[in-house]
């Protein structure tokens, strides 16, 4: 082809003009700063629709993160044009990449002292504290109950505390067995006898266990009148004379509060690592009670040196409920920092009461006293726990991170926001602006509910776990089949216009997927039954629920959630597409790679391998994991 003169001219300026436009874009990105890191090639999804429906929003191909925040999305061409000479450019292979995921009701200070990882990752050795879990069916952890217990306490140095947990297994399909074997057979007597001179607590799950006069000597060193073990103690019907006589519960407190009380760093990398932990299968966000001082004083600890793997919004539990208090509290609301941070207060669990009778069936095998606690509602007018919430709303603060159950304690709530609501002068934009929420979902709430949670602004954490076992089964038998519609009701809440955030509420964040899908077919694992299949959603909304919501719920909306310039850099690499794979293979998704603030918290060494980077996070422990957890 002939060259002509004008082409030569053409050919000329664009040299100059698109070389000096290259040059100010370099120039300019010297002076901004470059993105520490660009993903491109890869199909990011935003989750930036803001509605209601079953639409993901945009979709792109890269995205690049400065400071912690994503600086751009757009095609791949254009974002890595963004690179600068010490940017890192992954090239994501067509994988897919979502925000991480938000858990608003959790607890990894919980679950830091039930599940083996976390523990052994910090003592491998039994330094500081013997742990032992016991394996295989129930009868068989029974049977080697005490041989365990000898042997740790030969072990022991005097003084030194000793922890065994029973184990519900990977399926939690021995939780009701263990539970009554350790009813039954564990007594504080059966401990003191084993173990006079060590400190001994023994656990079934996070919520029950037995301990002996030495644990009992050493907590009340730290609590001399069991102020804040109300957790535990109030949901019983003893009193407490005879709940320390039997050596019940302090459940909560025990570990962080007394027998790590002089060990702050130790703590607080125990919660590191079980925060890490969760990382690894895309959980980057908490929203819980710390349950014990220490547990927030280890949070500051970690925030204060920037080693928080994790963001933490936490709620407040007491002990105090003078008005003044929570008055003092309301003025913090949404403060902290970007990893934590005070989301709201609750005094008291609510309780299981139905607006609809228990079947006569199931009292008849259960009893009448079984069927008077399920029916006790503990925000009823004239409760003292109905005070207690009344002031906070009268403070001005906000209810968030609450256990809760049926639908008639669900009524009871709402009641005491209106009328607590309107005795401070609240306007119904006030009330909407808090976002009271309740979390859960193991019964409520019910159709005619949701216009009025509506209205009032309220959000309602949701556990999918529900639907995988025994909570939507024992509701049907309870109530009938048809009240199975009533547990995590996603479907209706979202139609309603009610945002529905997500939870475990259980030490197994690598059943996350699995529980999710739970929220798309409603099949349980027991007996293969669908229940409630009315209230079965898309993968969008669940999408939805486990990011872009559940920001909403932690008070950071314009900071999590999705991704979009100006928000922090918090996602997810995964090896599957989950938008479009088959259903049965949600429960399979691998997260490749986690990102907090723009910071690699988790690298699996397949994906590292291949961008010719070292594994990061709890993938890389050494440390064996008990058989069967």
């Amino acid at each position: 082809m002939k060259i002509t003169s004008w082409m030569l001219v053409f050919l000329f300026t664009e040299f100059l003009v698109g070389g000096r436009l290259w040059a100010q874009k370099a120039d300019l990105g010297a002076k901004l700063g470059y993105p520490q890191m660009v993903l491109y090639n890869g199909k990011v999804v935003t989750v930036d629709d803001s509605s209601f429906e079953d639409r993901v929003g945009t979709i792109v191909q890269a995205l690049a993160i400065r400071d912690g925040k994503i600086l751009a999305t757009g095609n791949s061409a254009d974002i890595r044009g963004l690179a600068g000479p010490k940017t890192q450019v992954i090239d994501l292979k067509g994988r897919t990449v979502l925000p991480s995921f938000i858990m608003t009701h959790e607890h990894p200070t919980d679950w830091a002292f039930q599940e083996p990882r976390a523990i052994t990752h910090v003592f491998p050795n039994d330094n500081v504290v013997i742990h032992r879990w016991l394996l295989g069916p129930p009868k068989e952890q029974l049977a080697s109950f005490e041989p365990t217990l000898k042997t740790a306490v030969a072990k022991a140095k005097p003084g030194e505390w000793i922890i065994i947990s029973f184990n519900y297994g990977t399926d939690y399909q021995w939780s009701k067995e263990a539970q009554q074997l350790f009813n039954k057979s564990m007594t504080k007597e059966w401990l003191d006898t084993l173990a006079p001179d060590n400190p001994v607590k023994v656990k079934s799950g996070f919520i029950f266990s037995v301990v002996n006069q030495k644990a009992i000597d050493e907590l009340h060193v730290v609590y001399p009148t069991y102020s804040v073990i109300s957790d535990t103690i109030e949901n019983s019907m003893l009193p407490l004379d005879q709940w320390l006589k039997k050596g019940y519960g302090f459940n909560r407190q025990m570990e962080p509060d007394v027998m790590l009380k002089d060990k702050l760093p130790m703590l607080a990398q125990i919660l590191k690592s079980e925060m890490e932990l969760w990382t690894s299968y895309g959980i980057t966000t908490f929203g819980s009670s710390p349950y014990a001082y220490k547990n927030l004083h280890a949070l500051d600890y970690l925030d204060k040196r920037g080693e928080m793997p994790a963001r933490f919004g936490w709620g407040y539990t007491g002990p105090n409920w003078d008005i003044d208090t929570l008055r003092t509290l309301a003025g913090t609301l949404g403060h902290g920092t970007d990893h934590l941070w005070f989301v709201g207060a609750w005094g008291r669990s609510s309780a299981n009461c139905m607006s609809v009778p228990l079947r006569a069936d199931w009292i008849a095998k259960n009893g009448q006293q079984a069927a008077d606690n399920e029916n006790r509602c503990v925000f009823a007018p004239g409760s003292p726990f109905r005070e207690r919430m009344m002031n906070i709303i009268k403070s001005g603060l906000r209810i968030a991170t609450m256990h809760s159950g049926g639908d008639k304690d669900i009524d009871y709530l709402m009641d005491i926001i209106e009328q607590g609501s309107k005795e401070a002068g609240f306007t119904i934009d006030d009330i909407r602006a808090k976002r009271h929420a309740f979390d859960h979902g193991s019964g409520a709430p019910r159709p005619d509910q949701i216009p009025r949670l509506k209205n009032l602004g309220m959000l309602a954490s949701e556990n999918n776990t529900y639907l995988w076992r025994e909570t939507v089964v024992d509701k049907a038998e309870m109530y009938g089949v048809e009240y199975a519609n009533w547990v995590v009701p996603r479907k209706s809440m979202t139609d309603g216009g009610v945002m529905t955030s997500a939870e475990l509420d259980k030490p197994r964040p690598e059943k996350l997927f699995l529980y999710l899908t739970k929220g798309l077919n409603r099949t349980n694992d027991i007996d293969g039954r669908v229940y409630g299949p009315r209230e079965r959603t898309g993968r969008i909304v669940q999408l939805k629920a486990h990011t872009r919501w559940g920001a909403y719920y932690m008070l950071k909306e314009n900071e999590l959630g999705t991704l979009e310039p100006g928000k922090f850099a918090d996602l997810i690499v995964l090896d599957k597409d989950f938008l479009t794979i088959p259903e049965d293979q949600i429960p399979q998704i691998r997260v490749l790679m986690t990102l907090v603030g723009g910071k690699t918290v988790h690298l699996a060494s397949d994906l590292a391998s291949e961008i010719g980077a070292s594994p990061v996070g709890a993938s890389t422990w050494r440390e064996p994991v008990p058989a069967g957890w």
